[in-house]
């Protein structure tokens, strides 16, 4: 059987002055991945949709590529074909962002690019994984918990 794949993902480039010097390998309490996902789900069901679920295989995916764009200094979206493939699903969405302080302030930042508000607005995925690290994140939804 052939899977039906659809990628969507996104990019954003806002970094706050304030935010540069922050040391690249201390995550930022306000955007430990329970903070960001308490708070993405609160945005989502304002808007009438399901919470998405913490899922340990996605959260593996998105804390690599956490760690790789603060080794690297930047953001990317990089091996998102590997991190799709590694989660064996039909469907995915990745926000990545860096510079944010906050988990209100990184929802307000995707809500602000059409491709980020789409992807956090995606009805079709269930389960996510979000990993910070330093000052950069990665938000990586799937319709299934990954692998």
């Amino acid at each position: 059987m052939k899977l039906r794949r659809l990628v969507l993902h996104g990019l954003l480039l806002a970094l706050p002055l304030a935010a540069a010097a922050q040391p690249a390998t201390r995550v930022t309490a306000g955007l430990a991945a329970p903070v960001v996902l308490d708070a993405l789900n609160a945005y989502r069901s304002g808007q009438g949709l399901a919470p998405l679920t913490a899922a340990p295989g996605l959260q593996r995916l998105a804390a690599e590529h956490s760690a790789m764009m603060a080794s690297q200094g930047g953001l990317s979206h990089e091996g998102f074909d590997r991190r799709f493939e590694g989660a064996g699903a039909e469907l995915c969405v990745e926000n990545v962002a860096q510079g944010h302080r906050s988990a209100e302030q990184l929802i307000q930042g995707w809500r602000a690019v059409p491709t980020h508000h789409r992807n956090m607005l995606e009805s079709r995925v269930t389960y996510a994984g979000i990993a910070s690290q330093g000052r950069y994140v990665t938000f990586l939804a799937c319709d299934v918990p990954g692998r």
